[in-house]
C-alpha cells in the first residue's frame, strides 16, 4: 500500500518548490531605478503609447469634407475629464480659425484674379488689407460639436472632439468685411465670384 503520510508530505514540498519559483520567475517587483525597473517603465509607455493610437477616432484621423462646412478635431489630456474636454475644444477652434482663414484668403485671391491684379495694385493692396483683418477678426463662436469620445489614459482623462463650423458663415464675416471698404465692394460686386458668394449666403439663410 502507499504510505499516504509521506504522499502528502511530498505533495506539500512540491507546492513551496512551485510557489518560489514562480515567484522568482517574474512576479517580483523590479527595485525602483534599477534597470530592471527601467526596462518595465519604458515597456509601459509604449503600451500605452501604442493603446492610444488603437483606440484614435477615425474622424479624428479624417475629418468629414463637404462644401457646406469647415471641420476640426482636437485632443487633450487632463486629470479633471471638464478640463480635458475644454482643452481639446481649444485646441480644436484654434485650427478651425486657421482653415477659416485659409478659406476665406482662397476666396480673396478669386477676386483678385477677376478683377485684374497685374493692372490694379490699389485693388490687390485693398484686397490683402482686408484678408489681413480677416485673420485677426476671424470668430468661429457658430461652431457646433459635431463629435466627442473620452477615454482613461493612464491616471488622466484623454477627450477628442470635431467640431463643425458652417461655410456660410465663413462667407458672411468675409463679406462684411468687404463692406466696410465701399470702394473695394463697388470694385469686387462686379465679379463672378463674389456674385457667387453673396448667392451662397442667401442660400444658407433660406435652409
Amino acid at each position: 500500500m502507499v504510505n499516504l503520510t509521506l504522499w502528502r508530505k511530498s505533495l506539500l514540498a512540491f507546492g513551496v518548490l512551485f510557489t518560489s519559483t514562480s515567484l522568482m520567475g517574474g512576479c517580483v517587483t523590479p527595485k525602483p531605478g534599477s534597470p530592471e525597473a527601467e526596462i518595465a517603465k519604458e515597456e509601459a509607455r509604449i503600451d500605452a503609447t501604442e493603446n492610444t493610437v488603437e483606440q484614435l477616432p477615425d474622424w479624428f484621423i479624417n475629418p468629414p469634407q463637404n462644401d457646406n462646412s469647415v471641420f476640426a478635431a482636437g485632443t487633450a489630456t487632463s486629470p479633471d475629464i471638464q478640463l480635458a474636454m475644454d482643452k481639446s475644444i481649444l485646441n480644436a477652434k484654434r485650427t478651425l480659425a486657421d482653415r477659416i482663414n485659409g478659406l476665406m484668403s482662397s476666396k480673396m485671391k478669386e477676386f483678385i484674379t477677376e478683377v485684374g491684379s497685374g493692372e490694379d495694385t490699389e485693388v490687390v493692396s485693398e484686397v490683402e488689407r482686408v484678408t489681413s483683418n480677416l485673420i485677426t477678426e476671424v470668430n468661429v463662436a457658430g461652431y457646433r460639436q459635431a463629435e466627442a469620445k473620452i477615454l482613461p489614459q493612464g491616471k488622466q482623462y484623454r477627450a477628442y472632439v470635431l467640431l463643425e463650423y458652417p461655410s456660410g458663415s465663413a462667407n458672411k464675416i468675409l463679406v462684411d468685411q468687404v463692406k466696410k471698404n465701399k470702394i473695394l465692394e463697388a470694385r469686387l460686386r462686379a465679379s463672378k465670384a463674389f456674385q457667387e458668394l453673396e448667392d451662397e449666403i442667401k442660400r444658407a439663410r433660406g435652409s
